[in-house]
């Protein structure tokens, strides 16, 4: 059960699923989001300047604090500013919020997370200093484990942050672009529900990503758990 529930495809799952319950609790509500159209919802979007991005970002980074799911933020940056944009702000936040936690981790926290990886430190320690950049994208390209503890970890351990933070911005683009590409096709389908295809669209992107990160996992067999 607990390997079931430390499936982060399984988390996955879970998070798209309460994503598709906001969007049929809407549904049932009644909320008409055909009385604005995509273009009113841009052009309100647009108003908001550049506190739009700031707040998100703010909002992204503070996250971990109340234990809200990266998913939903990171499908939400595709809600609010479509795939491309969507993808750049995404692309900031997750970076940035991952940095914070490193440091912080490196500069307080290494009893606390030590204790709960039991030991598994030392070893992630010995590759880390071998390898640094490519450790870290394969840990960022296969997540074995959940975002914030992966954050946490790394800080732990010797990696350099000249390997963490480029091995960490390349290696969650695939997953950051599946999530703003949901979003986005989401919000299509509120405005239009003929657009429904787009969220099969997204379905097919997601399994994809999950089949080459799989893929990864059996031609790099040290990185499984």
């Amino acid at each position: 059960m607990t390997k079931i529930i430390k499936n982060p495809w399984i988390k996955l799952l879970v998070t798209l699923s309460l994503i598709f319950s906001i969007f049929l609790i809407l549904r049932l509500l009644k909320i008409d989001f055909s009385r604005v159209s995509e273009e009113e919802f841009r052009n309100w979007v647009k108003s908001l300047g550049a506190w739009g991005p700031i707040i998100y970002i703010i909002v992204y980074i503070l996250r971990p604090l109340i234990l809200f799911p990266a998913g939903v933020l990171s499908a939400a940056a595709g809600i609010i500013w479509g795939a491309g944009f969507g993808f750049l702000y995404l692309q900031i936040a997750a970076n940035i919020s991952s940095t914070v936690e490193f440091l912080l981790a490196r500069s307080f926290a290494r009893e606390l997370v030590e204790k709960y990886l039991k030991g598994k430190l030392v070893n992630l320690d010995a590759k880390l200093a071998r390898h640094g950049f490519l450790t870290v994208l394969l840990i960022r390209l296969i997540p074995n484990v959940a975002w914030d503890i992966q954050n946490l970890s790394l800080g732990l351990t010797k990696v350099k942050f000249r390997d963490y933070f480029p091995a960490t911005l390349i290696g969650i683009m695939p997953g950051s672009f599946a999530f703003v590409f949901f979003g986005s096709s989401l919000l299509k389908v509120l405005f239009n529900p003929e657009n429904f295809w787009l969220i099969i669209a997204a379905a097919l992107f997601f399994a994809a990503v999950y089949y080459i990160q799989k893929y990864i996992r059996k031609i790099n067999p040290g990185e499984k758990k």
